[in-house]
């Protein structure tokens, strides 16, 4: 059985800003921004087996709003350091497909330099609403 993989030629572009990058990994995480616990557990190690687990109500409560819950984050090869709180639009394609192509923001960005490789980067995009 034959499964479709980035690095079988079909072909993976992504661009942020109108700047594709040479990428070795790209993560598309989808969450939901408003699904909250009503407790967190402050259950402990000295509890004894069948004993009811320990909660608390939540000490605070927030909003999601603008938030999506998605973000993609890339590794890529590059000496270019993305600025963090840049705005932009990010697209991936696979194969001539669009998989994405939305406005988003930069939450993170590193780069790497060491011995005896390319100089690399990564960077994580929070999609904003659209």
């Amino acid at each position: 059985m034959a499964f479709e993989t980035p690095h079988d030629g079909s072909g993976t572009v992504l661009t942020w800003k109108s700047t594709t990058y040479t990428v070795t990994n790209v993560v598309v995480s989808m969450t939901d921004p408003t699904a909250t616990e009503d407790k967190i557990s402050v259950s402990h190690l000295s509890q004894t087996v069948g004993e009811t687990a320990k909660t608390l109500d939540l000490p605070l409560a927030g909003a999601a709003s603008g938030d999506t819950g998605q973000t993609v984050q890339f590794d890529y090869i590059g000496k270019t350091l993305i600025a963090d709180k840049e705005t932009g639009t990010i697209s991936i394609t696979v194969g001539g497909t669009s998989l994405l192509s939305r406005a988003g923001t930069v939450n993170s960005s590193t780069l790497t330099l060491a011995r005896q490789d390319a100089i690399r980067g990564q960077a994580t995009i929070r999609i904003a609403r659209s």
